[in-house]
Order: structure tokens, then sequence, then C-alpha cells
């Protein structure tokens, strides 16, 4: 029995490690739908005396390499959840990058967009901040879901200029898919 003692031990070595890989490396366990809704954290306000804001920026990825995903509503809520902006009354803004727009809510295979809080809500008092920004989208067929990260920035005055704003301080998180249609 000692002799196969080291091959017995290798086989199953060899046994875990491939069937780690195996299960890591499919993309059949990553969620697929045909729509969803997702959501993120922010914030949107000036302080210090007007000298510092904060803000977020939203990114959204489509990820897939074939078929484009519609952004169907935009919807930013207050620390209290009252809605504060609405792409389905307020229009649809346009993204800092121009990937999306009014006149474009769709997001062609591969394509990333992104949004500044601020070109969207006001700066916000205390009593309505952290936001929530809920996107909903779609697309023709399943796909990988929609991935969404927002990146608060904090950025003040430089106190030699008076003018530049220089950055103070960035927290970036992902966004979590709260529903999601498969068929």
């Amino acid at each position: 029995m000692r002799s196969e003692t080291p091959v017995i031990l290798a086989g199953l070595a060899l046994f875990l490690g491939l069937s780690g890989t195996s299960h890591t490396a499919s993309i059949d366990d990553d969620a697929k739908a045909r729509q969803g809704v997702v959501r993120c954290g922010g914030n949107n306000f000036l302080r210090l005396g007007g000298t510092e804001i904060q803000y977020t920026t939203y990114t959204i990825r489509n990820v897939s390499s074939t078929t484009p995903i519609t952004i169907e509503r935009l919807t930013f809520f207050d620390a209290t959840g009252s809605v504060l902006f609405d792409s389905g009354t307020n229009g649809f803004p346009t993204f800092v990058n121009s990937v999306l727009g009014p006149s474009d809510n769709v997001l062609e295979p591969n394509q990333t967009a992104q949004l500044f809080s601020f070109d969207v809500l006001p700066f916000l008092p205390e009593n309505q901040r952290p936001i929530q920004l809920e996107i909903a989208w779609s697309a023709p067929e399943r796909v990988l879901t929609l991935e969404a990260a927002g990146v608060r920035t904090s950025r003040q005055r430089d106190p030699a200029t008076g003018a530049q704003l220089v950055e103070r301080g960035r927290d970036g998180n992902s966004c979590r898919t709260v529903d999601l249609r498969k068929h």
C-alpha cells in the first residue's frame, strides 16, 4: 500500500485541480437575461462654503460582443426615496462621453457610457443624501447582464489659484442587480 500512496495522492490532486478550472472557465454560470434593473449608490452636493464638490460618476457597460442593450429608464432617488429625476418624464440625459443621449439610448456591443451626477441633479442638502440611481435595461435576446459602477469623487478648489479643482478623494462601488427577467 505504501507504493500506491503517491499515485493516489497525485491522482487526487490532478482531479481537484481540473475540477476547479472547469467551473471557473464556464460562462454558463454567469447571469444572462433579456431585461433587468440595476441600482447604484452615490452623492451630489457642495460643502465647505461651496469650495468642495462631491459627486458620482456612473459607468455602464455592455459586455456583450454581439447584442445591443437598451437603457429603458434612469431614475434618481434621494435618501428619503423621493424621485429627483426620471428620464421617463424629464427626458434621457446626455452622457459625458456622448455614447448615450436624448436621441440614442442603446449601448451597442462592447460600448461603455459615463454620466456625472451633477449633469442631471441639483446639489442636494444633507437631508436628501445619499442618492440612488436605478437603471432599467432590456435586450432583444439573453445577454450577460448590464455592468454598472459608481465612483464618488470629492474635489476642492486649490487655495493657491482659487479656481482649479484638485481631487481630495475617490471611492468606487459596484452597482447591484435587483431584478432580472430571463425570458
